[in-house]
């Protein structure tokens, strides 16, 4: 319960309403081993998903080896959610467990369905995924906007900067594979630029983190 107290979708909810929600939808938690799809490409879309513990990866994996990650995502999160208006009947992209999962997975139909009493707690949870959704599609811009610049450069200036904190601090929650295919790149082009804008003084690139040096020289790569 701890979890969904966590996340967004639960935002305003109190534990009993929790409770009369999870079982009027009849929502379940499942778990995943890590490297396992929980879902695929061509498959039905009947479910949200709310990650409880781990990290999901999505992202779009071509015939030819190559895979394009969209996005990660982290525990307290949904996924799965732009299949929930519409008219898509297939997925179009794959959700992949990182790290061993939980995840709640939650029928559709609880959203499209209000019962004869109309509880508030479900209006609430309704509310909140607009919420998300408008969220969600704030980060597929930004994606969008990262990948259509055209040098790599430019690529790095743009997620540095949408990253950083207030000191300047970029925490990576993705290893460099991963980075790498979030920005469209291989590997080692990434990691050769990443160097190079170390040696000119723009960034520190540690362990777990990216130091931007010089914000403003950052800035005007793609300003």
């Amino acid at each position: 319960m701890r979890e969904l107290e966590a996340s967004k979708l639960f935002q305003a909810i109190n534990d009993t309403e929790t409770e009369r929600i999870l079982k009027c939808s009849k929502s379940g938690m499942k778990k995943y081993p890590a490297g396992t799809y929980i879902f695929e490409q061509g498959g039905m879309p009947t479910k949200l998903f709310l990650l409880l513990e781990g990290q999901v990866q999505i992202c779009k994996d071509f015939t030819s080896g190559k895979r394009d990650v969209l996005y990660l995502v982290e525990a307290g999160n949904v996924f799965g959610e732009i299949f929930l208006f519409g008219d898509r009947k297939h997925y179009w992209y794959d959700a992949v467990a990182i790290t061993d999962v939980a995840v709640l997975e939650m029928p559709w139909d609880f959203f499209y369905h209000f019962c004869s009493n109309a509880c508030d707690h479900h209006k609430q949870l309704t509310q909140n995924m607009l919420e998300i959704l408008s969220e969600n599609n704030f980060r597929i811009t930004r994606k969008l906007h990262i990948i259509s610049t055209s040098s790599l450069r430019e690529r790095i200036a743009i997620w540095l900067i949408d990253s950083m904190d207030e000191k300047a601090n970029v925490r990576l929650h993705m290893n460099r594979e991963q980075l790498a295919d979030f920005l469209g790149v291989a590997r080692p082009s990434l990691s050769r630029e990443l160097m190079r804008m170390q040696k000119d003084g723009l960034i520190e690139v540690g362990r777990k983190s990216i130091r931007v040096c010089n914000r403003e020289a950052v800035e005007m790569l793609y300003g």
